[in-house]
């Protein structure tokens, strides 16, 4: 009959879920997140209303004329329409109409959103009613100088210029900022490619980066948003199925430090050692493949040493239901930063002399190939991948499965 076990697939599309299935001999461990339970709708509300370390939204919208809401992009799957009608509500309570705000979707270096995605992302009722901008990393932009490390600081006019700056975010692991949420909607979310690029580059080279606490890459960001300006930030933790498992509103430091706090417990787990495959599903960040190509590699940066045996096998995973994805930054050919990870610290110090595969329906191996070494295997199919598995490791091998990108090692 095999083993049936389902992990989440396909952020903001269907199937919500992938059915994988195994022999029955295997000896699989899924490797579960701690995890938390979804919060109630008067839970966000609350979180608007009693903000951490500034005062409420409706203070700060006292006499303001240009309000800029920046939201991240479909890269997250951040429910921003369960949020923005408790913001919107302070705002309209103190006479900021329509008129007077600007959704500002920040997404960096990424491709734009369409309509369609900003239903999903925002809701119907808003799409319809409300001014909606892509961020633009080339045009619409003001010179501020340089941060404290000389990364320049360009940034969109129409953020500056706003009176009021609010934003909302997903935190979850990142290998350069530590976690994503808080100063980071603004960069890269609202900053132009120089600054995108000054602030990227050192990280990419492995100084002061990291994964799931503060990096000097985060200590760079938050900087450079204190001068920019961010007056209210609001920061969403995450279940392992993507729904609101915890929300921290107020400053875009003081928040943001609470939604770290509880993001290393939440997405902690305990993993089996010495396994000949580990399976790395890159969800939710799994729309793309320029996406995937560092996420699935997320976990080795905080795994035990042991959690994959030397000549063990990993397996990337991601939908990619948009196929190769864009990112003007570092993934397109000649962009500025793009390099194969097989040329990387990251694949060097944690993938080793490990066999590595690659499974998605929706990849060729020009994809695979524009971002990973050719010793990567890819698979379009699930059954020809376990036969090539079962072939090396026979029919009983002892495997891993992270169902998600978030995860960090206990």
């Amino acid at each position: 009959m095999g083993k049936n076990i389902k992990i989440p697939w396909a952020a903001w599309r269907e199937p919500e879920n992938l059915e994988l299935n195994f022999p029955d001999s295997w000896d699989i461990t899924v490797c579960n997140m701690n995890g938390t339970p979804e919060v109630s709708d008067e839970d966000i509300k609350n979180s608007i209303l009693n903000p951490i370390g500034t005062p409420t939204i409706s203070v700060l919208a006292k006499g303001k004329e240009k309000v800029v809401i920046v939201t991240d992009d479909m890269t997250r799957t951040t429910p921003v329409y369960k949020i923005m009608p408790y913001i919107l509500n302070e705002l309209e309570g103190v006479g900021i109409n329509k008129d007077q705000i600007t959704i500002l979707l920040g997404i960096g270096a990424h491709r734009p959103m369409d309509r369609h995605d900003c239903i999903l992302k925002l809701g119907k009722e808003i799409v319809d009613t409300m001014r909606i901008e892509n961020h633009h990393p080339y045009e619409n932009l003001i010179d501020l100088g340089v941060s404290g490390i000389g990364t320049p600081i360009d940034v969109n006019k129409t953020y500056y210029n706003a009176d009021l700056k609010i934003a909302v975010g997903g935190v979850i692991p990142h290998p350069l900022a530590g976690f994503g949420g808080g100063a980071k909607i603004v960069l890269p979310g609202v900053c132009g490619i120089r600054t995108l690029e000054g602030n990227h580059k050192a990280g990419m080279e492995g100084k002061g980066a990291g994964i799931g606490r503060m990096t000097g890459i985060r200590e760079d960001i938050e900087e450079i948003a204190g001068k920019v300006g961010l007056d209210f930030s609001v920061n969403v933790v995450f279940t392992e199925e993507g729904q609101i498992g915890g929300i921290f509103s107020g400053h875009f430091k003081d928040a943001h430090k609470k939604a770290m706090d509880l993001a290393k417990q939440v997405y902690s787990t305990k993993v089996t050692l010495d396994n000949q495959i580990c399976f790395f599903n890159s969800w939710p960040e799994d729309s793309e493949l320029n996406q995937a190509q560092y996420k699935a590699l997320n976990f080795l940066m905080t795994a035990p040493n042991k959690l994959i045996n030397r000549d063990g096998a990993m397996v990337l995973m991601s939908s990619s239901y948009e196929g190769r994805g864009y990112h003007s930054l570092v993934s397109e050919t000649g962009s500025k930063l793009y390099h194969n990870a097989g040329d990387g610290i990251a694949w060097k110090a944690f993938v080793k002399k490990r066999k590595v595969y690659f499974y998605s329906p929706n990849v060729n191996k020009y994809d695979i190939y524009h971002f990973y070494p050719k010793s990567v295997k890819l698979f379009n199919e699930w059954d020809p991948l376990i036969e090539e598995l079962e072939s090396i490791y026979g029919n009983s091998p002892k495997t891993a499965i992270l169902p998600t990108s978030m995860q960090l090692a206990e």
